[in-house]
């Protein structure tokens, strides 16, 4: 089964609109219209519940003659998922939520048992070493470390797969690329660069395939550990 949840940057099973769309043989636009419709009809004291469980974002999408055009799309948590799922009938769209309801159990499987439940036990360790070595507010050392970008996650997860594979992250950047390829039909090679020393993954952030590439990239990563 192709990977339709994935895991967001704070640890949360995720899924959005284009993934929806592809699995359930809809157009993109009709499931966001679909999104739109449930925050419209709303109620005053469910409003704030059915946001919290969607986030809209853009991207550009590469057009037949070679322009792009800004279009919405949005990620969904379970109960996004679950809600917006309400509306599809028929035998083949119940397979298609059983199928989403199986792997959004595997990744919260993984978020609670697997690298994350370790990475957040060393980073209590950590912070214990510091309070007891008086280290935590030394200067050095910020209090707090600015959060990093999605960008940078991806990097350092093609990293972590590059080692769990013993392979060169070269190798692993060519398997997202076409990954992102068959799967959305999207060749970020293909894009221009505006200047001089832009990375590839520079170009795609450009071009709003990020989203998709940390989809792709810490699906594998979740295959590995």
């Amino acid at each position: 089964m192709n990977k339709i949840v994935f895991i967001s940057e704070n640890n949360q099973a995720l899924t959005n609109s284009l993934l929806v769309a592809e699995k359930f043989g809809k157009e993109p636009n009709d499931v966001v219209r679909a999104i739109d419709n449930l925050l419209q009809n709303a109620d005053n004291e469910c409003t704030a519940k059915v946001r919290n469980m969607f986030a809209e974002y853009t991207e550009d999408v590469p057009q037949p003659n070679g322009g792009v055009k800004s279009a919405r799309r949005f990620v969904m948590n379970r109960d996004g998922f679950t809600l917006l799922a309400m509306g599809f009938t028929g035998k083949r769209a119940l397979k298609f939520k059983l199928e989403y309801i199986a792997a959004f159990n595997e990744m919260e499987q993984i978020i609670g048992g697997g690298g994350y439940a370790r990475l957040a036990d060393l980073e209590q360790r950590i912070s214990a070493i510091e309070e007891r070595t008086g280290t935590r507010n030394a200067p050095a050392f910020p209090d707090t470390l600015r959060p990093m970008s999605q960008r940078d996650t991806i990097r350092m997860l093609v990293n972590e797969c590059a080692g769990r594979m013993n392979v060169s992250q070269r190798d692993i950047w060519q398997k997202v690329y076409n990954q992102l390829y068959y799967r959305y039909h999207v060749s970020v090679r293909a894009y221009k660069r505006k200047k001089p020393g832009e990375t590839v993954l520079e170009v795609a952030e450009r071009h709003g395939q990020l989203p998709r590439i940390y989809a792709i990239v810490s699906n594998m990563v979740a295959l590995l550990r």
